[in-house]
């Protein structure tokens, strides 16, 4: 991870150039590598400004904006004892956005409610998927019985060799 350093030190290593200093003056005086006085020059002559106007925040872009936070708000205030499966399926009436319950669950826990719980049968759902996807995975996989052992040999040999 590289150290991130100040706007004003940025612009100072501009203003240091632009007085006339070389790269090894700039970075003595600075106490910096000749690396970040290069890459802060080049991006300068580049875009004319000393931070990247293509880094992005590096976090997720957000399903809800301010609004439906606050209509969110409102309605855990209106219906306190909703689960957590009945507000999805409210806010997706409401806002026209389809969020899961663990988006749903984050957003509350923005707002600083934790205490929503899952409706019993929306739990009960989960875990028969769950049981489904654990016994499926779980399944040995059938092999023909009509093969020998040797045959079996055979037939996996022949299938990886490239002959």
């Amino acid at each position: 991870m590289s150290q991130e350093f100040s706007e004003d030190l940025y612009w100072r290593i501009i203003y240091l150039h632009a007085d006339g200093l070389s790269t090894v003056n700039i970075a003595n005086t600075l106490r910096l590598s000749k690396g970040v006085i290069n890459k802060i020059k080049k991006r300068y002559n580049r875009w004319a400004c000393v931070t990247n106007p293509f880094k992005g925040i590096p976090d997720r872009r957000k399903l809800f904006s301010r609004r439906d936070i606050t209509l969110l708000r409102s309605l855990v205030g209106k219906k306190i004892d909703w689960y957590l499966d009945e507000l999805v399926y409210e806010m997706e009436c409401l806002t026209g956005k389809r969020a899961s319950i663990a988006t749903l669950w984050r957003s509350l826990q923005y707002l600083g409610i934790t205490r929503k719980k899952l409706q019993k049968a929306a739990l009960e759902r989960n875990e028969i998927v769950r049981a489904y996807y654990l016994a499926t995975i779980s399944a040995p996989k059938k092999i023909r019985s009509d093969l020998g052992s040797a045959d079996l040999i055979r037939v996996r040999s022949v299938r990886f060799s490239k002959f």
